[in-house]
């Protein structure tokens, strides 16, 4: 398993997320998928859950889930959409905006911690790694099925 990349990159991507919720504090606490709603809400609003989940990956069940939990706290506005009344549109309450503008801060915080702990030239790798696959995703490449174990044993 400690060479199968998607293992390798989801276990990176665990501690990282653990990192910086200790960085950020336990007032500051939010799941993966209600994280990239509020981050995707900050930097464009009104949006739709569907222009969400195509922008971060994330399943529009996982993405519905975490309106209703930032709703709840107060983060988030629904409103239909009056072209298309079959879509809600999503925006960030006044108290939403604040709590985006605190991620914000911390995540830029964290970026230059990580920055200064990590030799910069591991970090050049990764970034380099990590635009290669975004740009294969954004491609579709991952979309397309892969070969059986039986076709590439064969």
């Amino acid at each position: 398993m400690d060479s199968f990349l998607p293992y390798r990159l989801i276990r990176v991507a665990e501690r990282f997320d653990t990192a910086f919720t200790q960085y950020c504090g336990p007032d500051d606490e939010l799941s993966w998928s209600e994280w990239q709603v509020l981050w995707s809400l900050g930097e464009q609003s009104p949006i739709t859950a569907k222009s969400i989940s195509l922008q971060s990956g994330l399943s529009k069940t996982k993405i519905s889930r975490a309106v209703k939990v930032l709703e709840d706290r107060g983060y988030v506005l629904r409103k239909r959409d009056r072209a298309d009344r079959r879509f809600e549109l999503l925006s960030l309450s006044d108290e939403g905006l604040q709590r985006f503008d605190r991620l914000e801060r911390s995540a830029q915080a964290f970026q230059g911690w990580l920055e200064q702990s990590v030799n910069i030239a591991y970090l050049s790798s990764l970034d380099s790694g990590l635009v290669g696959l975004e740009h294969m995703a954004a491609a579709g490449h991952f979309q397309i099925a892969a070969p059986s174990v039986e076709e590439t044993i064969a």
